[in-house]
């Protein structure tokens, strides 16, 4: 497959998410789907499934607002209880809400409580709560991978599909191969990016969606077809902040002058992390590969700031996404403005909703940010 085709398929099928569960095929049925990529893709594969991950949009949500408080709920969840109480779940065998977040756990109780007052439809899958610990905490590993089990004992009743040891380790040695594959698109962005942050964020983000095999075959013809291009000009910068799924708020950036080479989230530039490595528990091994290594709101800080460190050196300037729905990483903030102020990497934050229309005074401010970076860039290079 060559390259111009691929990028299409990629960023067509990562585009194909809850929406699509509400049109009837073959695809709609045998569904799992949920609210943030740290329930393991390869379990859900192993036992014949298809896993699919709730992310915002500008679609609007008028029977999740009767029940969801504002600026509380983010828009993924709000995207995923609208399908919910609209009857767009009829071929999703099972909801499964990690926790995440405090969002994601309350997701999860009025999930439950709507099936209590009988709100819910006859149709609405249930529900499970994968209670995934992201903890350094001595006891958190055993707790880990107990509820890993579990999660994979309870998704192979729902399927019908017993599975064998050996079908997870063959799930994640393919994962492996697309994991990657997303590391050699997450290198088109190195030194000179070959491919803008808008552009690439689909073709990454498509990994938690896609068959690996298949992703593994796509992106590697991306890469391909990609390693030789000229570079994208311009100052690189950093989206970090609340995690980002959709190109809204790179594609605003990107249209001031500036390219996107990395952003602090599980769709663009933390898709792939390390290689799952297992031996004797190859479910033990997923249970401690997704709670050290998925970014998210109860990822600790210590890693969260080793991570954006490793990204200081390497940008330009720093775009901080805190909307009103966050609750977590506008506390790391004061620390990161200091540390940004300190490397004299210029940065600025935006406060508003990342999928909405940024406005007159943010575009201004993003204009004088990528003024700053430029100069900034022009410096390093001497």
């Amino acid at each position: 497959m060559n390259c111009t085709d691929a990028v299409a398929e990629l960023t067509r099928l990562f585009d194909d998410d809850i929406v699509s569960l509400s049109r009837r095929s073959p695809h709609t049925t045998g569904v799992v789907l949920m609210s943030w990529p740290s329930v393991p893709i390869e379990i859900i594969r192993a036992v014949g499934l298809r896993p699919v991950i709730a992310r915002g949009s500008t679609s609007p949500t008028p029977r999740a607002d009767e029940h969801l408080e504002r600026d509380i709920f983010p828009s993924r969840i709000r995207q995923l209880v609208e399908a919910t109480l609209s009857g767009r779940l009829e071929g999703v065998l099972r909801v499964v809400i990690p926790r995440t977040s405090d969002p994601d756990y309350k997701c999860f109780l009025y999930l439950r409580e709507f099936v209590r007052t009988g709100s819910a439809l006859a149709s609405m899958p249930h529900t499970l709560l994968f209670d995934l610990l992201q903890s350094n905490a001595p006891d958190v590993g055993a707790y880990d991978r107990a509820r890993t089990h579990a999660l994979l004992s309870t998704l192979s009743e729902a399927s019908g599909h017993p599975v064998a040891i050996d079908a997870i380790r063959d799930a994640i040695v393919q994962t492996n191969a697309a994991r990657a594959a997303a590391r050699r698109l997450l290198a088109l962005r190195d030194d000179a990016p070959r491919i803008s942050g808008t552009a690439v964020l689909p073709l990454l983000g498509a990994f938690w969606q896609v068959e690996p095999v298949r992703y593994a075959e796509l992106a590697n013809a991306v890469a391909d077809g990609l390693a030789t291009q000229p570079g994208v000009a311009g100052p690189r910068l950093l989206v970090a902040g609340a995690p980002v799924d959709g190109t809204s708020l790179h594609a605003a950036i990107e249209s001031h002058g500036a390219v996107v080479v990395a952003e602090m989230s599980p769709w663009g530039t933390g898709v792939a992390g390390d290689d799952v490595r297992c031996d004797d528990d190859p479910v033990a091994a997923l249970a401690d590969k997704y709670r050290a290594d998925t970014i998210g709101p109860r990822l600790p800080a210590a890693r969260l700031r080793d991570w954006l460190g490793r990204m200081h050196s390497d940008v330009d300037g720093v775009v901080v996404s805190l909307p009103p729905d966050d609750t977590v990483f506008g506390w790391d903030y004061p620390q990161l403005r200091d540390e940004l102020k300190a490397l004299g990497i210029p940065h600025v934050r935006l406060d508003g909703d990342p999928y909405g229309l940024l406005t007159a005074d943010d575009h201004t401010r993003i204009h004088e940010l990528v003024r700053a970076a430029t100069r900034r860039q022009e410096a390093r290079r001497g």
